[in-house]
């Protein structure tokens, strides 16, 4: 089993860091439509590295053949899976969009009515300020909302994640299918 999941973390990552750089040289419009291609194409690297590289120290030697390979094609899905989940749903969290669009205003006050303009929903403006203040990521002076260190620091890896993966967020998306 060991052995398995070694080589499905090491050609999904060889895999993700491959796509990301051609991302970045090359942007997909359909980016679901790569990364399922990418998964697809990095199939039989499984196991052609199964083979390949030996099995590690730490895996058991009663293990047979099929069900390692089992466990790395297996753990290979559940790593396209959950990066998938990463790829398309980071930057949708509204909290993380809040963080991003407090940090965007470069220092400016913010109000709760122009917040909650953004957005149809107010009640769920108002709980989520209320557990990023809670939590340490914003703090309400005066009459406006302002960013923490904390929420700062979260709203620059966003930006960075978004830039690496290069997602587009949910608004740049619903843009491009206007026009």
């Amino acid at each position: 089993m060991v052995h398995g999941v070694i080589i499905a973390v090491a050609v999904s990552l060889t895999w993700i860091l491959l796509q990301n750089l051609l991302m970045h040289w090359r942007p997909a419009k359909n980016r679901f439509k790569t990364i399922t291609i990418g998964y697809l194409l990095s199939l039989p690297f499984i196991l052609v590295a199964y083979r390949w590289l030996p099995p590690q120290a730490l895996s058991s030697s009663a293990e047979s053949p099929a069900m390692g390979l089992f466990h790395a094609y297996f753990f290979h899905l559940l790593l396209f899976l959950c990066y998938a989940e990463c790829f398309y749903h980071v930057e949708r969290s509204v909290t993380l969009r809040l963080l991003v669009e407090l940090l965007q205003r470069g220092g400016q006050a913010v109000s709760l009515s122009e917040i909650q303009g953004r957005y149809n929903v107010e009640s769920m403006i108002s709980e989520r300020l209320a557990v990023l203040r809670d939590q340490g990521f914003i703090e309400f002076r005066g009459d406006s909302w302002h960013l923490c260190l904390k929420g700062a620091a979260l709203a620059k890896l966003t930006i960075g994640a978004a830039w690496l993966f290069q997602f587009k967020g949910q608004h740049e998306r619903l843009d491009t299918l206007q026009e």
